[in-house]
C-alpha cells in the first residue's frame, strides 16, 4: 500500500490495538486490521461521529456521494480520552466541511 501524501491542514488520528481512522486534507482513511479504506474528500457527502453514553467506542461513518456508508470503531483507553477524541474529531472535520455548501 502507498502511504497518502503529506499535505497541510489539521490531522486527526487515533488507533487502537485493531484499527484506526485518520483525517487530514486529502480525506479519511480507515485501517480495521489488514484492511484499508480511503476516501478523498470528493468523494465524501458526509461524516457521522458516534460516542456512546456509556462505553469508550469511537464510531465514524463516511458516507459517499454514491450514497453508500462505510464505519469504523476504535476503542478509547478511558472515557476522557473518548471525549477528547470526539471534541479534536468535530474540529478537524469542521475546517474541512466550512467551505462546503450544503444543499437539499
Amino acid at each position: 500500500m502507498e502511504p497518502r501524501p503529506v499535505t497541510d491542514g489539521p490531522v486527526f488520528e487515533v488507533s487502537d490495538r485493531r484499527g484506526s481512522i485518520t483525517v487530514d486534507s486529502t480525506g479519511v482513511t480507515f485501517r480495521l486490521d489488514d484492511e484499508t479504506a480511503e476516501f478523498d474528500w470528493s468523494e465524501i457527502g458526509a461524516v457521522e461521529t458516534n460516542t456512546p453514553r456509556f462505553g469508550r467506542r469511537l464510531t465514524v461513518s463516511v458516507y459517499t456521494t454514491s450514497r453508500r456508508s462505510y464505519d469504523v470503531h476504535i476503542e478509547a483507553p478511558n472515557r476522557n480520552q473518548l471525549k477528547q477524541w470526539a471534541t479534536e474529531l468535530d474540529t478537524v472535520l469542521d475546517s474541512y466541511f466550512e467551505d462546503t455548501e450544503i444543499t437539499n
